[in-house]
């Protein structure tokens, strides 16, 4: 299993502190586990799993896939869910507000919103 948690970080892309930040640990807990010089506790799996969705089968025994199956609306919520708590006050306004107003939008108010976001990310 301490493989696996290597694997997954690579997977995700993060740092140790990162890392054990989410779940709870230091960057040398998480360094520990990777060696094999510790074992993963089972209070650990449960906030892997939880923290960044990974299904426990894959994490206890390698076996099927890495992560869960999201549906859309669950994918977002999940997303919107991980990258708030650290967010600064004016960005979570920012999410209420646009929540709040979306329910008036009209296709044409979307087309706007569409065009801000992809002019922020560098698409044309």
């Amino acid at each position: 299993m301490n493989e696996r948690v290597k694997e997954l970080r690579d997977a995700l892309g993060i740092s140790a502190e990162k890392f054990g930040a989410r779940v709870g640990v230091t960057r040398s807990a998480i360094s520990r586990i990777e060696n094999g010089t510790v074992n993963v506790t089972s209070q650990m799996v449960v906030s892997i799993c939880r923290e960044f969705n990974v299904r426990e089968e894959w994490l206890r025994n390698g076996t099927g896939e890495m992560f869960n199956e999201l549906s859309q609306e669950e994918e977002v919520a999940y997303i919107v869910g991980q990258a708030l708590p650290q967010a600064p006050d004016f960005i979570k306004d920012t999410f209420i507000a646009l929540g709040k107003l979306s329910q008036d939008f009209t296709p044409e108010d979307w087309q706007a919103v569409k065009k801000f976001i992809d002019a922020l990310a560098g698409k044309k």
